[in-house]
């Protein structure tokens, strides 16, 4: 919609009227036809039409351009009287500036500025009606601290209100308290998780290392078992050498001794010695056995 005829003051030329609602261009376009239209009107006439309102052209929203300069300033030296004329502004501006003076005019109605008031009053009596405005807020004159509207000011309850206040804070404060526990709760048990890879971590460590000294042990049990197979061997050996010096002996000698006495000696040593062995050395035994096995046979002959 446009601005009202009848507020202007002077001759306003016709081609500064909307060719829709016939009142001075209000924020206008243009259509190729050169006809201008407020931005309002046009657009609310072609939702339903399709052509110029005028001369019946076709026409669309994207046709539409600004109106042209010497336009635009002819429209802007307008005379206009304040839209609050009717309250007793007799302000008379250009319509360049109509906006800058109704934001700020005297005689315009504004909301009061108190939370809850639905009241409208003159720009020049919202102070008066602050004063006096019964949703206004001041500080309890007891001294509680709390912010109390007029009307409410006589149902106010000093004591109540610090208690509830104190309740409040209480439960805000184990609120915060459980949060704290529930943080602590979870620190603990990611710690302790931390704890019990760190042990299985370490047992992990320490298992190689008992594998080691049990290596050891049973390599110093098997050098053991060896020295022990060693002392074997030279005794073994120096029992073959004993046999084989009674076998070189002279038949002198040899006439002066019981041949069956000789024959029986021989191997009853070794098998004494066998049964004080381990089983680990059975082959050596058996090895004996077979020579003094032959020694006999040779002693026999």
């Amino acid at each position: 919609m446009g601005y009202d005829l009848e507020r202007f003051v002077g001759y306003v030329n016709e081609g500064l009227l909307c060719c829709v609602c016939r009142d001075v261009l209000e924020r206008p376009l243009q259509a190729p036809c050169e006809h201008a239209y407020c931005s309002a009107c046009i657009s609310s006439w072609l939702l339903h039409h399709h052509s110029c309102p005028e001369d019946r052209l076709p026409l669309d929203v994207s046709s539409l351009r600004p109106l042209y300069r010497y336009m635009r300033n002819d429209l802007n030296r307008l005379q206009i009287r304040c839209v609050n004329a009717g309250q007793g502004c007799e302000v008379v501006c250009s319509l360049e500036s109509l906006h800058a003076h109704e934001d700020e005019c005297e005689f315009a109605f504004i909301a009061c500025s108190n939370a809850g008031c639905p009241v409208q009053v003159e720009r020049r009596r919202l102070e008066a009606h602050l004063s006096e405005c019964s949703f206004r807020s001041r500080e309890c004159p007891s001294g509680c601290g709390h912010t109390l509207h007029a009307a409410d000011q006589s149902a106010h309850n000093c004591v109540a209100e610090l208690r509830l206040e104190v309740e409040m804070m209480r439960a805000e404060m184990l609120c915060k308290v459980e949060e704290v526990r529930r943080e602590m709760e979870s620190r603990l048990d990611s710690q302790r998780r931390h704890m019990v890879q760190k042990e299985s971590q370490l047992k992990n460590e320490i298992d190689p290392r008992s594998s080691t000294q049990k290596s050891t042990g049973s390599e110093r049990l098997r050098r053991q078992e060896l020295a022990e197979a060693e002392v074997e061997k030279r005794e073994l050996l120096e029992l073959l050498r004993d046999t084989q010096s009674t076998r070189r002996r002279p038949p002198a000698e040899q006439a002066g001794r019981d041949p069956s006495l000789s024959i029986k000696r021989v191997p009853l040593e070794p098998q004494r010695h066998l049964k004080k062995k381990k089983e680990g050395f059975v082959f050596s035994c058996v090895a004996l056995i077979s020579v003094t096995g032959y020694l006999q046979c040779e002693w026999l002959k």
